[in-house]
């Protein structure tokens, strides 16, 4: 498929940006049987939107967060067609630094996450108190369905990673296997690994694989082939 020209800009503070930014989000992650099975479960309340909402306002008027969208570069009122969520880690000592989200919310699947993604991120915390270094933490990347693999995830990661390089710091990511190939185009290099099966937790029999990747510090993007 041809490569889709995109302009990336920042996502405004509103709450209609944001609830676009939420959508596109939902939408990107359906098919994703570990996601869906941690942060989806029937018949559990979940937290209202304009809280969540709120919460994202509350990012954006930090300093620490770095919210990007891409939207189509010939019709700059359309849709956001992918979402980049960028987290400043400035002192890797300061545990809620390295807990951009916060702890798992009610509505989580606690024993599932804590096997994936919790491990992760434990294992995140754990390697860049022993680098003692900051880091930049891609805290999302999303991109909307009928536009994967045109471009668009490229195109966010060129602009995110301008301040990466800039600051001279390595970055990390948690990643599908999906998504290897896109990651590792721009330097990253995989790390940490974490398995799951969701029978282990009363779902189907859905094998899950996570993948946490290290950009070094001056990587550079390889061209392709």
């Amino acid at each position: 498929m041809s490569t889709l020209p995109v302009t990336i800009l920042p996502i405004a503070a509103t709450v209609q940006e944001v609830e676009e930014m939420q959508e596109v989000t939902k939408q990107a992650f359906g098919p994703d049987p570990l996601i869906d099975f941690c942060f989806n479960r029937p018949n559990i309340p979940r937290t209202p939107k304009e809280e969540t909402t709120a919460k994202h306002l509350e990012r954006m008027a930090t300093p620490e967060f770095i919210y990007h969208k891409a939207i189509d570069a010939s019709s700059p009122d359309g849709p956001m067609l992918g979402v980049a969520v960028w987290y400043i880690v400035e002192n890797p000592y300061t545990t809620t630094q390295n807990i951009p989200w916060g702890d798992p919310t009610p509505e989580v699947h606690l024993e599932c996450y804590d096997a994936s993604l919790g491990a992760l991120r434990r294992w995140r915390q754990k390697h860049f108190e022993e680098m003692g270094q900051p880091f930049v933490y891609m805290a999302l990347l999303v991109i909307a369905p009928e536009v994967q693999r045109r471009g668009v995830g490229s195109a966010l990661l060129r602009e995110g990673l301008k301040e990466v390089d800039r600051r001279g710091w390595s970055a990390f990511i948690e990643a599908s296997p999906y998504g290897l190939g896109l990651y590792k185009k721009f330097g990253w290099v995989e790390t940490v690994k974490t398995t799951v099966n969701l029978k282990d937790f009363g779902g189907e029999d859905v094998e899950c694989v996570t993948v946490g990747l290290v950009r070094p510090a001056g990587a550079k993007e390889v061209a392709s082939k």
